[in-house]
């Protein structure tokens, strides 16, 4: 189950405290009393700390070619206002991170990760569940076709979590010139249907990719 709440917390930045307060989505899970999980954004400059562990985790979490070099996610943090970082928090302790665009007519997850040490204990699918309760908008993202038993696992988490995969024909543009083109799939929540996919799929390549 979930609430929302009103959570007042102080950020070290800049050798000092700063209070920051914003309404969340907190979810209790069970069998775990007094134990929350919750989703907030990240504020430029706020925990440097925090920026390492998302660092660790998306390299970790991403073959090369499905990733940026961190420096520009940083970088994107700090001058595209279209492009947003979330933590994932549980007690107060960092478990994953999401990023995302704020398009127009829908939002697009570029990466979405579970650190290492806390994978397979449930907090992705209660933290996506939290995602889309914030946004409550139409939410696109890519996954790699259903070719093996990862693949198919990782399209079976999302359809579990509402998404619905589409068979249109995409590629990921690379990051770097000497990577490759590759083969992917959309996946969606609350698709409307009155912004077809391949508007989707240009929006995508013009701001996330600079393809064109």
């Amino acid at each position: 189950k979930s609430k929302e709440i009103s959570v007042s917390i102080y950020i070290l930045c800049e050798n000092k405290f700063i209070l920051i307060s914003f309404d969340v989505k907190k979810l209790i899970k069970p069998g775990m009393s007094n134990s929350s999980l919750i989703v907030c954004k990240y504020l430029p400059d706020s925990n440097e700390e925090i920026v390492r562990q998302v660092e660790l985790t998306y390299n970790d979490a991403f073959p090369l070619v499905e990733r940026r070099d961190f420096v520009d996610v940083v970088y994107l943090l700090r001058a595209e206002k279209r492009f947003n970082l979330e933590l994932i928090m549980h007690s107060n302790k960092y478990v994953g991170f999401i990023t995302w665009w704020d398009f127009d007519s829908f939002v697009y997850i570029e990466h979405f990760a579970i650190d290492e040490k806390h994978r397979n204990g449930g907090y992705g699918g209660k933290a996506l569940s939290l995602f889309l309760q914030i946004l409550k908008r139409m939410v696109v993202l890519e996954v790699e076709p259903p070719l093996d038993r990862i693949t198919i696992s990782r399209i079976s988490f999302y359809k579990r979590n509402g998404f619905h995969y589409h068979t249109f024909p995409y590629k990921q543009p690379p990051y770097r010139p000497e990577d490759p083109m590759l083969p992917m799939s959309f996946m969606t929540f609350g698709y409307d249907d009155s912004i077809d996919l391949e508007t989707i799929k240009q929006t995508i390549y013009k701001h996330v990719y600079r393809w064109s």
